[in-house]
């Protein structure tokens, strides 16, 4: 017990902010309306999710936070109710079904400890080494039985949707039919609900579909991880201020939503950056911070360019130079002619861009205008066009699909000209932060 004279004991100042993965569901913020649909619309109804999302947004923290037994309970439901599976797709390589079953089986049979008849149907079945739906079924009914049912959450399925070595297209087509079939017909379904991860909408990976076959993903609630709303951010930083007496965050809350786009893991990087800075004083600048805000995420913003499409490609680098007034030559100002009408033409593509938080759509009555969610992935699509081994133009296909104009071909040829005339002395990263840039010091001073 202390005593007055007793010295206080040193508070380790731990970084309230998380780096490196999912975080434990203690750190989860937010995501209720996608909460509400895994507790309230799948689950109970025994249905099926697909939650997509680009990397960081937070999928795989999603399924740990629903995999969590203090949280059935939170949400008021028995977790002894269920067994639950949770497993990363990518875990399993190469994929293949024998494979996926096999993992899930093991997993179930740890899970089902105290059942001695699942014990030795699941047994049995890996001792055979073979998983036909009506065995898988059979499980399910074992399950059932119990009174209990069986939730696989199914991290990173992309995995189970493109081939390998080990994993032909008819073989990828026979599993996915299968697991429908499970998870969509027969009595035994009332004791089965799956919810799955993917960087893409199902429907874009996958086997071809064959003439005269349901679609294998047509039985999925399709959700959209989308990124973090302002408010959202900002309710997230004041609990932290509060919980860890660090009222300056807030200053920094629209800046660090300029530079994440409302991504998760950016949002945890570029606040675990700023609270290092605070507490061990060892960036300075905002020139310091944004080097390192986008060396330690790069793998996200290169990760969002080769995920993309070559048309969203396209888009993408359009947009960017559309954006590009006076930040290339000061002394000169480049513009498009009717960026927004050329843009209207591919609603598609932006949509899935917006989608995958890549891009966002402005308020504005008259036009469709859209600007680059993250105003680092900007710059980042910049120096992908800067760093070009020629002096880089829009190749014929591009200009095709974007049914430019002569004049605007003309025009784009100057902008992308000026970009490789100036791209040694065109602005550093720093020049991008924006907001942050105005809060940098404020967000300090008098915290020393």
């Amino acid at each position: 017990m202390n005593t007055e004279n007793d010295p206080i004991p040193h508070q380790p100042q731990i970084n309230p902010f998380y780096v490196g993965g999912a975080v434990s569901p203690d750190k989860f913020v937010s995501r209720r309306s996608y909460i509400n649909a895994a507790f309230l619309d799948v689950i109970p109804n025994r249905t099926c999710m697909a939650i997509q999302g680009s990397n960081g947004m937070g999928k795989s923290s999603l399924l740990r936070y629903i995999s969590s037994p203090e949280i059935w309970t939170k949400e008021g439901f028995d977790p002894s109710e269920v067994l639950i599976i949770f497993l990363n797709c990518f875990q399993i390589q190469p994929f293949t079904a024998i494979g996926f079953w096999e993992t899930v089986l093991n997993s179930l049979k740890k899970e089902a400890k105290d059942r001695v008849v699942l014990q030795s149907a699941i047994a049995q079945i890996l001792l055979q080494g073979t998983y036909s739906v009506n065995e898988l079924r059979f499980l399910l009914a074992e399950i059932g039985k119990s009174n209990k049912f069986l939730l696989l959450l199914l991290d990173d399925f992309d995995a189970a949707l493109y081939e390998n070595i080990s994993y032909t297209e008819d073989e990828m087509r026979s599993f996915l039919s299968q697991f429908r079939t499970l998870a969509n017909d027969g009595q035994e379904k009332e004791y089965l609900s799956v919810i799955v991860t993917c960087l893409k909408r199902l429907s874009d990976m996958g086997p071809n579909l064959k003439s005269g076959t349901s679609p294998w993903h047509n039985h999925y609630l399709q959700r959209y991880l989308k990124s973090l709303k302002n408010q959202e951010v900002l309710q997230w930083f004041q609990e932290l201020s509060e919980k860890h007496s660090i009222q300056w965050i807030l200053n920094f809350q629209a800046g660090i939503q300029e530079v994440s786009g409302g991504n998760p893991a950016l949002v945890q990087n570029a606040g675990s950056i700023l609270y290092r800075a605070w507490r061990d004083r060892d960036i300075e600048t905002v020139l310091d911070f944004a080097i390192e805000f986008e060396r330690a995420n790069r793998q996200y913003f290169s990760g969002a360019w080769n995920q993309s499409t070559d048309d969203e490609k396209s888009l993408l680098k359009f947009i960017a130079l559309s954006r590009l007034e006076g930040r290339v030559n000061r002394k000169r100002q480049y513009t498009l002619d009717e960026v927004d009408i050329i843009l209207s033409q591919k609603d598609r593509e932006l949509r899935q861009l917006e989608e995958r938080g890549i891009l966002r759509r402005c308020d504005d009555d008259e036009k469709q205008v859209y600007e680059f969610a993250s105003s680092i992935m900007e710059w980042w699509v910049v120096k992908e066009l800067e760093n070009s081994q020629n002096e880089p133009e829009l190749a014929d296909r591009e200009l095709l699909f974007l049914n430019l104009s002569s004049k605007q071909i003309k025009q784009t040829k100057t902008i992308m000209k000026q970009v490789w005339q100036y791209k040694d002395t065109a602005q550093s990263v720093a020049g991008w932060v924006g907001k942050l840039g105005g809060t940098f010091f404020k967000g300090f001073l008098g915290n020393a």
